[in-house]
């Protein structure tokens, strides 16, 4: 128990959020309420807009709404099947002496599902280069997984090996998935700009929701980079703070509403930023981060760091 004494008892008797009842959290929300309330008018001003929802996209255009497709069936199967490696890789990792019953559990489980999956593969459709490739990714799991067991453990050479095996024909279904996602949203952002008029194209938006793991070169954020003529990193594209942006990212969510509420928030909140602070960009990042930014520099007697160099890029025009 804390003495009277200890400077972080009081800090510690009550909660530092404001009570419901408090005067200052009403206007508060009051305050939050009137901004939310003038997001959603700036949303119906700077349609249309664009959101990439998992595998829908959603268009949203003269106030009214319009759904398609972002990828086919095929995009997901193919990712299902890269994945399963990954998953081997990760369960007999670092594996030392034999496996314990939680291990082989969970092997056996995986080895169980491969089977299905191989029994299944006839019927998908794919080509026949694909097929042969699935093929291969599950067999080789199964051969893995099928000594592991047996021998109650994993070498790292073999593991290793198989990680090297296993590479090619996975980049490879990660590229056919790229192309399935890309040409889909392509057929159907092409299908509703042949509908608007050369003014609404030239001011189209577009958001994507996004993990934080996928962020950086999202395949869609990517599409849209490009045909919408915005600013391409390929690869490497992740959120900049630049003015008047044209596809933002949402990360963490996969809700619609969210999506677009962020579109119209960044519209918003370049106006705010420019009136208040003289700079566009200002609200894109922590309102508190300028004077974090001096404190800590104070407090630690240091600057900070400029942004690390970008990755070099390899040359692939030829």
């Amino acid at each position: 128990m804390l003495a009277p004494s200890d400077p972080l008892a009081a800090l510690n008797q009550a909660s530092p959020m404001l009570a419901p009842s408090d005067p200052l959290a009403a206007l508060n929300q009051v305050s939050l309420d009137a901004y939310a309330a003038r997001r959603d008018a700036v949303l119906a001003d700077i349609e249309p807009v664009i959101a990439q929802i998992d595998d829908r996209l959603v268009l949203r255009r003269g106030g009214r709404r319009f759904e398609g497709p972002a990828r086919t069936r095929r995009y997901h199967e193919l990712k299902a099947v890269a994945h399963v490696p990954l998953a081997v890789h990760a369960l007999l990792l670092g594996r030392r002496g034999a496996l314990d019953d939680a291990a082989r559990g969970r092997l056996a489980a995986l080895r169980q599902h491969i089977a299905a999956a191989l029994g299944d593969l006839d019927r998908r459709g794919f080509t026949p280069e694909q097929l042969a490739r699935q093929r291969r990714i599950l067999d080789g799991s199964a051969a893995l997984l099928d000594e592991a067991m047996a021998t109650g453990s994993a070498a790292p050479e073999a593991l290793a090996a198989f990680t090297r095996a296993q590479t090619p024909d996975v980049l490879q279904n990660a590229e056919d998935a790229a192309r399935d996602q890309i040409e889909t949203m392509h057929a159907t952002v092409e299908a509703w700009k042949q509908q608007m008029t050369p003014e609404e194209r030239a001011r189209l938006r577009a958001v994507v929701a996004a993990s934080h793991m996928a962020r950086p070169g999202n395949v869609a954020a990517q599409y849209f980079s490009v045909t919408l003529g915005e600013r391409w990193e390929g690869r490497f594209d992740q959120e900049d703070l630049l003015p008047g942006k044209r596809v933002l990212t949402a990360e963490a969510t996969f809700d619609e509403a969210a999506a677009f509420a962020l579109v119209a928030a960044h519209a918003l909140d370049a106006g705010v930023a420019t009136r208040f602070f003289s700079e566009e960009t200002r609200l894109s990042r922590d309102i508190l981060a300028d004077a974090a930014e001096r404190l800590l520099a104070g407090m630690f007697h240091r600057e900070p760091e400029p942004p690390a160099q970008p990755v070099a890029r390899r040359d692939v025009s030829g």
